[in-house]
């Protein structure tokens, strides 16, 4: 009996040593699982401002007329995110893909919006609803029309030079 138990406590103390080095193996992973975890937060957080908030703070510069401020406003009607296939795309309140409907081929097709500047802010005039934040666009490309006027910066050959004040110009 006294054989038997000196072998159970030769086991119990096996076991118990196995035991302790199991946890510290445990506590071990556990430290190193922690540590990737805050890096993973890190890295996700990284890969949203690259892939989301950057792409988004360009887009609505060009589109609302103060985005830092008219952007928290944008924020209750319209969200920015990543779709499953990891492209960006534009959410109502709800979260779902803001559609546009187009004619192709005869058809109506609904399609997610594509986040460029010509269709959100398209989407955005539509809606109606943030005009006073959004941008108006200007028209035309600057140049001279061919209603005989002179916009340029040369004076007319018939317009008299402006002589300075003050006796300060030519006499």
């Amino acid at each position: 009996m006294s054989e038997e138990n000196n072998t159970e406590a030769q086991e119990l103390e096996r076991l118990r040593t196995k035991n302790a080095e199991l946890l510290t193996e445990l506590k071990k992973v556990k430290t190193e699982r922690d540590a990737l975890s805050i890096t993973a937060e890190s890295h996700a957080a990284e890969i949203a401002d690259f892939k989301v908030a950057k792409p988004v703070e360009a887009l609505l510069s060009n589109i609302l007329v103060a985005p830092k401020y008219s952007g928290q406003e944008l924020a209750e009607h319209f969200t920015f995110g990543l779709n499953e296939a990891g492209v960006l795309e534009m959410r109502d309140v709800e979260g779902q893909p803001v559609m546009v409907t187009e004619k192709v081929d005869g058809k109506e097709v609904s399609r997610p919006i594509k986040c460029e500047q010509a269709e959100v802010y398209r989407h955005l005039t539509a809606y109606g609803k943030l005009n006073h934040i959004v941008r108006a666009l200007a028209n035309g490309g600057g140049a001279p029309g061919a209603s005989g006027h002179n916009y340029g910066n040369k004076p007319d050959a018939r317009t008299e030079v402006a002589t300075p004040s003050f006796g300060l110009g030519r006499k």
